[in-house]
């Protein structure tokens, strides 16, 4: 597997774009409904899975984890998320996360992933390595983007209204990949206008609900919600622009126990 957070330039811009703290969605309306789900840290072994520029670790640090484990496909990612906290239980693990995990069977309490399966094509390998990994009775949860924002992209496209965020979706029940477009032209963080010229293209597959659902039993899990985050006062306050989805979730969460 191949990803553009592998390139030095893209990883550089999306850490600046992410920051200290990650973008507002995951600020504001992801991280705090998938935290609050799974309770206390304290003591617990983790993997951010697909952890990107590693804004999550100071949280997760707060927490009092046993330890911490920020896995990546990109060493520029890792590189991007030593900065944020140095702390002695945090390791790092550079690996392509659709194929098997260089992690123990049975050792893990919660593995954490935040907008990364949607963006890949194999998720048959990571939900079984999920599984494989973990404790009995512990937790996978991952948050991921809803299919009909892909459905209502998609939708506006056939009555003429193009879309400046993505490019090549079909309908539900298509299943291959579209692109994502990030440019410097982010609203929440428009300093980068100054650094970036360029639009960058990412990854982005779409497939139905059931996908995951379904992809989550077959590997022995138990889902005990799936939640479709409503959008707050705050997020609308802060960034405006979201409200053109207010009337559809963006985000999709699963939250599962081996």
């Amino acid at each position: 597997m191949k990803s553009l957070y592998q390139d030095r330039k893209f990883a550089t811009y999306w850490n600046k774009r992410a920051g200290k703290t990650g973008e507002i969605y995951k600020r504001l309306i992801l991280d705090p409904i998938m935290l609050d789900l799974i309770g206390s840290l304290d003591k617990k072994v983790i993997i951010d899975l697909g952890c990107g520029n590693g804004y999550l670790a100071p949280k997760f640090i707060s927490h009092s984890p046993k330890s911490l484990l920020m896995a990546d496909i990109s060493g520029h990612n890792l590189e991007n998320a030593k900065e944020k906290c140095d702390d002695k239980r945090i390791s790092y693990l550079e690996q392509d996360m659709t194929k098997r995990w260089k992690v123990d069977s049975g050792s893990v309490d919660v593995v954490y992933s935040n907008m990364m399966l949607n963006e890949v094509e194999n998720i048959k390998t990571p939900i079984e390595e999920a599984y494989r990994v973990l404790k009995n009775n512990s937790t996978f949860i991952f948050s991921v983007t809803h299919p009909s924002w892909d459905l209502f992209v998609f939708a506006q496209e056939q009555v003429g209204k193009k879309s400046k965020k993505m490019q090549g979706l079909g309908n539900y029940f298509r299943r291959g990949y579209a692109k994502y477009i990030m440019g410097a032209d982010s609203k929440t963080n428009p300093e980068l206008s100054k650094q970036y010229e360029e639009e960058f293209e990412i990854d982005h597959y779409q497939r139905p609900l059931s996908d995951y659902f379904n992809q989550l039993t077959v590997a022995g899990f138990s889902v005990k919600k799936i939640i479709e985050p409503e959008l707050t006062k705050q997020l609308l306050k802060e960034s405006p622009r979201f409200s053109e989805y207010k009337d559809h979730p963006i985000g999709l969460i699963f939250y599962a126990i081996k």
